[in-house]
């Protein structure tokens, strides 16, 4: 995960939009134009139609200005605040399962692939302990927070 350059902790937003690679392109040039302090960004799709997960390295003040004005193009069907975990897949000899639960990560085995998910602080230190130095990461993804803040 991103480091905060401003020592401001990482704030997540989740934008749902439609319309293909236009929408995307006009996503990505308002974040450019706005010049919003972007630390990450991962896109998806799904039946739904494409989603990105957007860490913004400033205060929550700022990010929840920087989400008003990206609500507001024409193709985004809802955009918010969201929570954020990472996603990783690894191949280890080591016993993992005993770190796993000492860092707070979910993780199973499948096939000999690890999959472990977390808080992407806490999957980070837990890789970092456990010596892998090859890892499939998804990266951050969001998931909504509860409440149904968006």
């Amino acid at each position: 995960m991103p480091e905060s350059a401003t020592g401001v902790a990482l704030n997540t937003i989740e934008v749902r939009f439609t319309g293909g690679m236009l929408a995307l392109n006009r996503l990505l040039m308002t974040l450019q134009n706005k010049r919003m302090p972007v630390a990450g960004f991962t896109l998806g799709s799904d039946s739904d139609g494409m989603r990105a997960t957007i860490l913004l390295d400033c205060p929550p003040e700022s990010a929840l200005r920087y989400t008003a004005l990206i609500s507001a193009l024409e193709d985004v069907r809802e955009a918010g605040p969201a929570e954020t975990i990472e996603v990783a897949l690894i191949e280890t000899s080591r016993d993992w399962r005993e770190l796993a639960e000492q860092w707070s990560v979910e993780a199973h085995e499948d096939d000999g692939t690890v999959v472990a998910s977390g808080e992407p602080e806490k999957v980070e230190a837990f890789l970092a302990v456990l010596g892998v130095e090859d890892a499939v990461r998804v990266g951050p993804l969001a998931r909504p927070e509860a409440g149904g803040g968006i």
